[in-house]
């Protein structure tokens, strides 16, 4: 199925339109908005929000059982569990390139200051890296956007004895 054809299972003043496939479509169009935006519903790095690749792929995988099953767009499904590879892959770099700049950081004391700010860790260097590397794919950029803070936010908040959840220790 195209994924124009999306949009007319989503147009709710057709008369005909079946509750089901409006479900359906509604996930399909649910789950592109959070592979797009990094894995975060609220389309900027939050460390309470943001899901890890594995938690979209494992859902991605029962999605195309279930529309398999179904027949409800499964090639969508599809294409999308195809791009976990490649977010997976943005993700974990950017994961490692935030613990090369804490390495670098960490012997220039004005540069750590700068680093500990969230703000400027994801505008200065997360997205600026991103954006460099998959310079013509937006999900990727937000992936690997998403995999910087989240190491970012593991550093930050463990040094500070909080855990992701919030949850002082």
């Amino acid at each position: 199925m195209p994924s124009i054809d999306l949009e007319d299972y989503l147009d709710l003043r057709r008369a005909d339109l079946d509750p089901e496939w409006f479900a359906a479509a509604l996930a399909v169009k649910h789950m592109r908005r959070l592979i797009a935006a990094g894995g975060n519903g609220a389309g900027h790095p939050d460390e309470e929000e943001a899901l890890f690749p594995h938690h979209i792929a494992a859902f991605l995988a029962r999605a195309v059982e279930t529309a398999h099953t179904t027949g409800r767009f499964e090639q969508e499904w599809r294409r999308l569990y195809q791009m976990i590879p490649q977010l997976q892959a943005a993700w974990e770099r950017d994961q490692g390139l935030f613990q090369e700049d804490l390495a670098r950081a960490t012997d220039n004391p004005e540069e750590m200051d700068y680093l500990a700010m969230s703000d400027v860790a994801e505008t200065c260097y997360a997205t600026v890296d991103a954006r460099r590397t998959y310079p013509n794919n937006p999900a990727q950029q937000a992936w690997a956007t998403s995999g910087y803070m989240l190491a970012w936010w593991q550093f930050f908040l463990a040094e500070h004895n909080v855990s992701l959840d919030g949850e002082v220790g």
